[in-house]
Order: structure tokens, then sequence, then C-alpha cells
């Protein structure tokens, strides 16, 4: 029924944010510009969905500035680590270097194209053997430090009347040595309202390298087995126009921790031992958490991951509860002239000492067992994971896919899932439309990626899912579908549009009576989105970007339908020369509900990821600098501004802001020595 009223909603409002890009196309077209950039962090987001820790991204892909992937030796789990490639990217590099080496950009963008060329090249490496970066860090000592400070203004409600215990100002410093294959990674945090200077406290010790023991951590870990299922610690976007990089989970198998989020990690110690072709990863975790505790069942209701500690019912539930982890995966490496990949399988123990309501409100500890597979067949590729639980009542739950390159710049990738309803593991991150634990839920997914030209690509996929129990009111299954079309265009070396179009139909439980006579029912949302990007270097030194984005959300209750819309349009212009980089963005928004809100990327310091989300009706401004006055030091500031039309606070309870234009200051400083 949503497609019948897509036309219209198209019509009213897709044609209009259109032409407002018209003028820049005309700009373009007849002024000199440079090669624009490739694919950057903000296509990747801003073409999927956020379902983890994107700063730790940021961190895995400085690191690989400093220890690049050797494009014509990596293993195709090294080459995975660029988010940007997909598995027929992978199998193309592996196949074109088993010919001849790949010397060049030029070479590379040939098997990936140009613009996935551009966004990996700070990242890997064409030399055989380490280059002059990795190289130097391998002999000499090195080490960074990097702190930032944000504040608001005007303060929240908490910080005025004394519920929030700390200042108006949240820390961020990270210390970080290195020597040989040894690094040492500090971290202290401190959000806005938490009285403790440093609330939290991370430490990592890693190495690599060490004969057969390939990768060592003692301290703040993380792993990710498989697809997923058991553990997968670092998952950062889903459902977006990278194929693979949506639905596989890409990230190292083990790695040193060294964020600020307070949770989705382990602390211990962890190893991976390697006598080819197998290699043993193993681990042990004693990690305080936060848990919300019913005082009288005494039973962990929840976990909270928030991170904040700023009232005391918050700071009542740090560190309340010991979460024990252990257990091993054990992978065998294949390779043949018919045959590459890997397979495996995960056993793991976890015990929180108090009765846990996933596991029945029972049992505090249960045992996880899997075995997965990554094989390639030439251009076919297959992947999976099949994991199973002991508690509260033995079940499994799966996943498979096939990704095949049929020809020279087509891929297509077609996975099937079904999460079992009793299954359930507090470390997955599976790939699912609600399923964090992988639990309670089944679906199809298939995508398609055409690259029609060297300046022309389309793409977009098909995902069909479905709840076997909606919820606890509602226990009755419930289907939906989420689709996407991708279409990005370069018409010439200083320009590139990107155009999104999606159509979401999900049901969520819903009471249509009152508190006294309840109803409760499959509530239909329809959700219709377009979005429209273009970017433009205009000069050796100056970029402009410009998106637009209509959305429209549908409520279809009982009584009748409700229709929201959410509208946004904004500009940004860049400009960098020599050591200065400046940035400034204007956005005008009107959104007339929370489900019609409109989440789009906005930059911000290094190594720092921020989603803006818009509700409401409004306007902000955004002005983001860094200076990089030597080599070794960079600083940089930011400012941003708000000002609604719509109301004359913003916030709510002890986020409670007396004022309906908010403020947020933001600086920061590196140095690498």
């Amino acid at each position: 029924m949503a497609m019948e009223h897509l036309p219209y909603f198209m019509k009213r409002h897709v044609l209009r944010t259109a032409m407002t890009f018209v003028f820049l196309f005309l700009a373009a077209c007849f002024r000199p510009v440079s090669c624009i950039a490739g694919n950057t962090i903000e296509d990747l987001v801003d073409k999927g969905e956020i379902t983890g820790n994107i700063d730790k991204l940021f961190e895995d892909l400085e690191d690989l500035k400093q220890k690049p992937v050797r494009i014509n030796s990596a293993v195709p789990d090294e080459l995975r680590l660029l988010p940007w490639l997909g598995s027929s990217d992978i199998h193309g590099i592996v196949k074109r270097r088993k010919k001849r080496t790949i010397d060049s950009i030029d070479q590379l963008a040939e098997i990936i194209g140009r613009r996935k060329a551009e966004s990996i090249v700070p990242y890997i490496s064409f030399a055989a053997e380490p280059d002059v970066r990795e190289a130097k860090s391998l002999d000499e000592f090195s080490g960074s430090l990097y702190s930032r400070v944000l504040w608001e203004t005007p303060p929240r409600k908490g910080i005025i009347n004394g519920n929030y215990a700390g200042d108006n100002y949240k820390t961020y410093n990270r210390l970080q040595f290195a020597y040989s294959n040894w690094k040492v990674s500090i971290v202290d945090e401190k959000d806005i309202g938490e009285p403790e200077f440093s609330d939290f406290i991370s430490m990592s010790v890693s190495a690599t390298d060490l004969g057969i023991v390939k990768n060592l951590v003692v301290g703040n870990y993380e792993l990710n087995f498989g697809e997923g299922l058991i553990i997968g610690q670092g998952r950062y976007y889903t459902s977006g126009s990278d194929l693979s990089g949506s639905i596989r989970l890409s990230s190292k198998r083990l790695s040193p921790y060294a964020s600020g989020s307070e949770y989705g990690f382990f602390q211990g110690a962890a190893a991976t031992i390697e006598l080819k072709p197998f290699a043993l990863t193993a681990f042990y975790s004693a990690n305080l958490i936060d848990a919300i505790i019913n005082k009288t069942s005494g039973i962990i209701t929840s976990f909270d991951e928030s991170g904040y500690h700023r009232t005391m019912t918050e700071r009542n539930r740090k560190d309340d509860v010991t979460e024990k982890v252990y257990g091993c995966n054990l992978l065998c490496n294949l390779e043949s002239s018919s045959i590459n990949g890997k397979i495996g399988g995960t056993w793991m123990h976890y015990d929180y000492g108090i009765p846990l309501k996933f596991l029945g409100g029972i049992d505090s500890s249960a045992n996880l067992g899997g075995v997965e597979a990554d094989l390639s067949f030439g251009k076919l590729g297959i992947f999976g994971e099949a994991a199973w639980t002991d508690k509260p009542g033995f079940d499994r739950s799966w996943e498979i896919g096939v990704d095949y390159e049929v020809m020279h710049g087509v891929t297509a990738l077609v996975t099937m899932r079904d999460y079992g309803t009793g299954y359930y593991s507090p470390f997955a991150s599976a790939f699912a439309e609600r399923g964090d634990h992988a639990d309670n839920e089944k679906g199809v997914y298939a995508g398609l990626n055409v690259r029609l030209a060297e300046n022309l690509s389309i793409g977009g996929y098909y995902d069909w899912f479905s709840f076997p129990v909606l919820d606890d009111h509602c226990q009755f299954s419930s289907d939906g579908h989420d689709s996407r079309i991708f279409l990005t265009w370069k018409p010439s070396g200083g320009m590139a549009w990107d155009l999104q179009v999606q159509h979401k139909y999900k049901e969520e439980q819903k009471n249509q009576g009152t508190t006294k006579y309840p109803l409760w029912t499959a509530l239909p949302k329809i959700t219709d989105r377009c979005r429209l990007d273009c970017d433009i270097d205009i000069s050796r030194y100056l970029h402009f970007r410009a998106l637009g984005e209509i959305k429209r959300a549908v409520r279809k209750y009982l009584a009748g339908d409700q229709d929201f819309y959410g509208k946004l349009i904004c500009g940004q212009a860049g400009y960098k020369r020599g050591i200065m980089d400046m940035k400034a963005r204007f956005t005008v928004f009107n959104v007339e509900d929370y489900d019609a809100a409109v989440y789009v990327y906005e930059d911000d310091l290094p190594l720092t990821f921020n989603m803006g989300m818009y509700n409401g009706r409004g306007r902000s401004l955004i002005l983001l600098a860094t200076l990089k006055p030597w080599k070794q030091l960079s600083l940089a500031a930011r400012f941003e501004k708000v000002w609604y039309s719509d109301r004359d606070t913003y916030g709510d309870g002890n986020d409670l802001r007396f004022t309906s234009a908010p403020a947020s200051f933001h600086l920061g400083a590196m140095l690498k020595f």
C-alpha cells in the first residue's frame, strides 16, 4: 500500500530538492577542477546504517597509515580490513598479482575502479617488502599523544541543579608508544556531568609476529570470529552500498582496544598462535561492566552500554557485575589451485555470577559453540557461520552467503539467515534488522553492484526479514522488507553525484487501546526516503559538498494513517592549503516527527565520529578548523550551533538546556614523536 503513495511523494518533494543542485552542475561544467578524492568514511556511513563504534574504525585506519597493507602480498583477510573493498575487488587483486605485480594506482584502478583506488591509497603499499613508513615504525621508537575537550553552552539542567555530580566538559586522552613489534595504548575518558576526571581508563600491551605467536594482547582487546554470531565486536555499519562490507564481518580477529567507548571489549589476555595451516586464538577475560539488576528478584534485566556515570543511580551501576569469559577459535587456512579460504570453529564460556534475564532468569552462565567457513572458488565465494548455545535451552543460529563476480564490474551477493528465538550471545553482532544478539530473526538478502562505466555505477539490495516473535505483548510472527538503490555518477574529474532511494516496511508492537483496556497490535511503519549528494572540487584548494534529503514516515493505526515528513538541505565548503584546513557547513531542516528524523554524517575532530540527528525545525552551523604548524603536531577546533524555531528549550530531564539555540565547542591536539 505504501508504494501506491510513492510516486506522489516523489513528485511533490524530490523534484524540488533536486532542482537546488542544478546550479552546482552548471557552475562546475564551466570551470577547471582537479581530481576529486575517492570514497571517504562519510560515503560509507551515509549510505548505510551505523551498528557499532565508528571511532574504532577511524583508529584502525590511522594504524594502517603507519603499517600499510602490502597490496602485492597481503592475504585476503588483510585486504578485507580496507572497508571499501568487496569480495570481487579482493578476488581481482589476488588474480592480477599472480600474473604480475600491481605497481601503481593506475594499475589498481583497472581492477577496482578509480574512486576505490584513490580511497585506499593512504592505507596500502605497492612494495612487496615493508616500505619506508613501515620500516621506520619497526626500527625506531615512536608514539603519539591525542587529547580533546568538549563543552556545551548553556549547560544541561543536571549540571545546574547538581543532579549531575560533575562539570560541564568532556575529555578524552590517548597515549601510545610503539617499538619494533610492540605497542602500548593508554586511554582515559570522562563524559559531561561525570565527577571523576578519568571515569574510564583503558590500557593494552600488544605485540605481533613473535615467532609462532602471530598476535598477543594483554589488557583490553576485541575479538571478531566468523560472521559475528558468537563474537563480533568490530561491526561498524550495515545495509549500505558496499554489499560485502555491509554483510561480512571484516575486522581483525584479535586487536588491542584503544577507544573511549566503555562497552564492547574484553579485559584480560588473548593470543593467536600460528602453525601453518592452522591458527589458534585463545582468550580469557574478567571485565567489570555496568548492569541493571532488579532489586526484588536479583536478576540482571539488561546491560547499561551508555557509559554514563553522572547521577547517583548511574554511579551505583558502575562496574557492578564481573563478566568472565574464556574460550578459543581454531582456524585452518586452505590454499590450492582450485580453492582458497579458511574453515574453523569457536567455543566459549561466559559467566556473570548473577542470574540473567536472557537465560531464563535462572542461569548466570552458558556455553557457545560454532563453525565458520570462508571459501573462494575462482569468482565464486561462499561464507557462513553456524552457532549454538546450551542455555536457556539448546538453540542455534546460522547465516550463509554467496558472492559472485558475474562479469568484470558486476557483483552479486545473496545471503540467508535463521536466528533462533532461544539463541543468545551477549557478544554477537550479526547482520540483522534488529537481532543484535543473532536471535529471533529470519531473512533473505540479495544485492547487486554494477559498474556501468569508469564514471558511472549503480547498485541496490532487497532484504526480506521476519521476526518469529514480534515482542513480549505480541507473541506472533511479523514480516517486513527493506530495499535501496544507489547511483554514483562522476561527470567530470572534479565532480561526483550520489543518489540513494529507500523503501522500508516494518511492524512494531503498539498498544492502540488504553492503559485500562489495552489493545496490543502490530503497528505497520513505512519509510520512504530519497537523498542526493554532490561533491565538487572548485579548485585545487576549494571543495564544496551539498546534500538534500526527503523522508516520509507513515504509521498505519487502526484509526487511520499518520504521515510525517522530514526535509533537510545543507551545503559545506572546505578550504585546504598548506598547514591549514577549514570547513563550514550550514544546514536547514524541517522534520515533523522523530520517525522522520534525518541522519547525516558531520565532520569532527580527528579520530572522532559524529552522526547528526535532525528532528524539529531550524538551522545549524558547523565550523571546523585544523592547523598543522609542524609535521608532528596537529591542532583542531570545532564549533556547532543549532537554532530551533519550534521550541523554547532543548532536551528533557537532566539533559534539558534552557535555550532554543544550543551550542558546543570542541578542541583537540595530537602530538607525534
